[in-house]
């Protein structure tokens, strides 16, 4: 179910739509890079309780919107061209396209992502698949290794996981423990992938985002907050 409103902060009308979930516990409030303002909130959320809940937050959701408007515009869409840029632990690298007729590749070389393709037919896709390999590779031996790291300081077992394309998920904690990361996240620096993996893994001792989730994410990683906001602000840059 999807409701639309708007209130005024000073001279600034802000719209925003209401999401609502039988799922949800508590409200929160997204900021997209188009700038539209969504809140989700519960099934039974009250709408006179989700405007003082824009209200409150007002300056932080205007703060939010300006600093999206500083991008003339925000256009992710890849074209795998030589010269663009990708990101990888939040660096940028350009690409460099070269044919070769016998193998088809992405490697990281210095400043580079260099990609052989053996045809220049269909060399968009081809560069993209070379790509979406390396990163997924990539992606998984790094996580390994955090999940390994943010195990211990959690006290539980090492879960299985997967590494996996997800549109809409950085991670996902099932009912039996099986932790699914987006590849994508390989993108994000150091500190926003260790978030996503100890926020999944705090869900192997509480199904929810209960006081009790962000208390013991917090033991472990008393800045979270932090890194949850820087990964809320770039997110939309972690494409391919």
């Amino acid at each position: 179910m999807l409701d639309c409103d708007c209130i005024k902060y000073g001279e600034t009308t802000i719209p925003y739509s209401i999401s609502y979930s039988r799922r949800r516990k508590n409200a929160t409030i997204v900021v997209h890079p188009t700038k539209k303002v969504e809140v989700k909130v519960p099934i039974k959320a009250e709408s006179q309780d989700i405007r003082n809940l824009i209200q409150r937050k007002a300056k932080w959701v205007v703060k939010h919107i300006e600093w999206f408007n500083q991008f003339q515009y925000l256009d992710t869409e890849k074209e795998y061209v030589n010269g663009e840029t990708f990101l990888y632990l939040g660096r940028q690298y350009r690409l460099k396209i070269f044919k070769s007729d016998n193998e088809h590749y992405a490697r990281l070389k210095g400043k580079y992502f260099e990609v052989a393709i053996p045809s220049v037919k269909g060399k968009e896709e081809l560069v993209r698949d070379a790509l979406f390999d390396w990163y997924q590779i990539h992606a998984n031996e790094q996580i390994g290794r955090i999940v390994e790291v943010y195990s211990k300081k959690l006290g539980v077992e090492k879960p299985h996981f997967k590494v996996k394309y997800q549109s809409k998920r950085w991670g996902s904690c099932t009912n039996k423990n099986q932790l699914n990361f987006n590849f994508l996240i390989a993108m994000a620096p150091m500190s926003q992938i260790q978030y996503v993996i100890a926020h999944e893994l705090c869900h192997i001792k509480y199904k929810n985002h209960s006081s009790d989730f962000w208390q013991s994410l917090r033991v472990v990683m008393p800045d979270y907050e932090l890194r949850k906001d820087n990964l809320r602000r770039d997110g939309w840059k972690y494409v391919l």
